[in-house]
């Protein structure tokens, strides 16, 4: 009997399609109960990039592509200081996603007061002021936010983690408010994601293995006395974050490892809206010392990463239904291997420097054309699934970007 084949990515985005078109065409909510209820939504985004010149980022960006798209369903309980929720989501960019369903978040959650509550399960990462809405086209007029901060290329590495997490809103009195959230737990990662490829860059081996063995941190804002003006500090810690690859070369083969037992990240951010304004910056380091060497043995070299990188946006509705926004992001990113002598890798710069406009066609669709003007190159990858040299990378080049999104 032959062996039946798989879903193709086209199946499988299709089938997710139907389902979501299947639903209801407005956000639903279903009373069940004096004080229970069911809320049910989802949302569907098909964008397209091209860039000029022989650079691909995100995708196949150089020819022009349509590999770029999203979509969810999620579902949720609440009962008192109880909810309890879950979302599927799927995607597809450039190589990434694969256009298959999978468990966004769904998590168990009791608040006990305004001041504490419990959160389990697959949590929405806390980092920053976006990270915990990156699915939420409808609260920005971006089509890519700053991705010195929120690569997309990164979503299974920052989005959510499998664990536990506290949080609450404190009361200051006349000096405002603080949200805060602190969480632990894991990760899990794939060979085949962006997060594979970047913690790879520049590498001519595949990974055969990536994981850590916990993930820790947490954000704290300041709601100010001054109306509109929050300010906030996200940390996040990674243990024992190691990769795996195999190194074949003639008369030689072996795997590999290359294990950081601490890498950190800091992010500082800032918001302020006032009337149709919103002006929001963000800038954060990670730091990261990795052992390399062969499984078993002493780690024979050692790497110095360390990256910073910032972003500051305006934006202002315009219209009912129109949205202008702008933005400068900025990434550089130094490595210094340590063998018998230092040998400092050639930095990775880039400048992005963005223009959106936001067109809200009803309550339920909008659309997104977005132009961008890169100076350097420094947040392509080179990896042996996408060979893109430094040498032959165009480092001045736009982007431009279409999107648009159904939400019910």
């Amino acid at each position: 009997m032959a062996t039946p084949k798989p879903l193709s990515g086209a199946v499988r985005f299709g089938a997710l399609l139907l389902l979501l078109l299947a639903g209801p065409s407005a956000p639903a909510a279903v009373s069940v109960g004096p004080s229970d209820s069911v809320q049910v939504g989802g949302f569907f985004s098909q964008g397209y990039l091209v860039n000029d010149g022989p650079n691909n980022y995100l995708g196949e960006t150089s020819d022009g592509t349509a590999d770029f798209r999203e979509y969810a369903v999620s579902a949720s309980w609440a009962k008192g200081k109880w909810r309890i929720g879950a979302q599927g989501f799927g995607q597809k960019l450039g190589l990434y996603g694969g256009d298959e369903a999978k468990l966004d978040w769904a998590v168990v959650d009791y608040q006990h007061a305004q001041w504490l509550g419990v959160r389990a399960g697959r949590v929405k990462s806390p980092r920053g002021l976006y990270n915990e809405a990156l699915d939420v086209d409808a609260v920005r007029p971006f089509v890519l936010l700053p991705q010195s901060v929120y690569d997309a290329r990164l979503r299974d590495f920052n989005a959510a983690f499998n664990g536990g997490m506290l949080y609450g809103n404190i009361g200051l009195g006349r000096a405002g408010t603080v949200d805060y959230r602190a969480f632990y737990g894991e990760i899990p990662m794939s060979i085949e994601s962006g997060a594979s490829d970047y913690f790879n860059n520049d590498i001519p081996f595949p990974n055969v293995a990536i994981g850590m063995d916990s993930a820790h941190g947490g954000t704290v804002f300041w709601n100010t006395p001054a109306t509109g003006l929050r300010v906030g500090y996200s940390y996040s810690g990674f243990r024992d974050f190691t990769a795996l690859r195999v190194v074949v070369v003639p008369g030689f083969s072996a795997t590999l490892y290359k294990s950081a037992p601490t890498y950190h990240r800091h992010l500082a951010s800032v918001e302020y809206t006032t009337g149709d304004w919103t002006f929001a910056a963000e800038a954060g380091i990670e730091k990261a010392t990795y052992d390399i060497g062969i499984p078993g043995l002493p780690p024979t070299n050692r790497l110095d990463f360390e990256a910073d990188y910032f972003y500051v946006s305006a934006a202002r509705r315009m219209k009912s239904w129109l949205e202008l926004g702008a933005y400068v992001s900025y990434s550089h990113e130094r490595s210094t291997l340590r063998t018998s002598a230092a040998v400092t890798i050639p930095s990775l710069v880039q400048a992005d420097y963005a223009l959106s406009a936001r067109f809200d066609v009803n309550e339920n669709v909008l659309f997104k054309v977005e132009a961008h003007y890169m100076d350097g190159s420094g947040k392509l990858f080179d990896t042996p699934r996408a060979r893109q040299p430094v040498a032959g990378r165009d480092n001045s080049w736009l982007l431009f970007a279409a999107k648009t999104t159904l939400s019910f």
